[in-house]
């Protein structure tokens, strides 16, 4: 996932997906399975370009093509291709199977955190995490716990007493005191837990403080 405007992604290291995939049919034999789409064409009867102005181009101030303004959710009727081209651009420079952007990181920590923990799943995530992680635990089904900041002894007490799945978050650069999370010491506690681990990476200040080997160690082998 990553936020465009805050220049911050996600790297999901999940243990299995089983689960996220029974649940996604359960949606889809509910026919409550939604998914995004393009608009084409097609007669604006649902978005909240009430007057036209985005899509008929009326800010236009350039020949850009683009238009000002989604008009609405990218579920109803803010989608574009552009968007779904950069998601494809992202997801390949990453070496991904997908890439989603959020509006900014708070909503992609909140989304995240809130929707694929389950009920009976066990959430622990680093004392020192954004707030946007907290608000999210609380939003979910799963329990959370929390784990003394960088303290992989406490750490693996909390992994001993999860249960369900279990999901492991921190952040590579910690966005009040600058420091590092152990990466390559949370993966190895990560597959001897069979755990997932959610690193929240902050581009501006991994540029700095995180060297591409590293980068590249916890995106290949989380």
């Amino acid at each position: 996932m990553f936020n465009m405007y805050e220049n911050l992604y996600v790297i999901c290291a999940m243990a299995q997906d089983d689960f996220l995939e029974n649940k996604l049919n359960e949606r889809r034999s509910q026919n409550s399975f939604r998914s995004l789409r393009l608009p084409g064409n097609k007669t604006d009867f649902c978005s909240n370009d009430y007057l036209g102005i985005a899509r008929n181009h009326l800010l236009q101030t350039s020949h850009s093509s683009l238009s000002h303004g989604s008009g609405g959710s990218r579920l109803l009727a803010g989608n574009y291709s552009l968007i779904e081209e950069t998601e494809q651009f992202i997801a390949s420079f990453h070496d991904a199977e997908a890439g989603l952007i959020y509006n900014s990181g708070y909503d992609a920590n909140v989304g995240l955190l809130s929707c694929v923990p389950q009920r009976g799943d066990t959430v622990i995530y680093d004392f020192l995490s954004h707030a946007s992680i907290r608000d999210g635990n609380r939003l979910s089904f799963a329990e959370s716990f929390s784990f003394l900041h960088n303290d992989l002894a406490d750490l693996q007490k909390k992994l001993e007493q999860a249960k369900g799945n279990v999901f492991v978050v921190t952040e590579s650069v910690f966005s009040m005191d600058g420091d590092r999370a152990p990466l390559r010491e949370l993966i190895e506690l990560k597959h001897r837990f069979n755990a997932s681990l959610l690193s929240l990476q902050r581009l501006a200040a991994a540029r700095d403080s995180i060297n591409s080997s590293e980068r590249l160690h916890l995106e290949r082998f989380a």
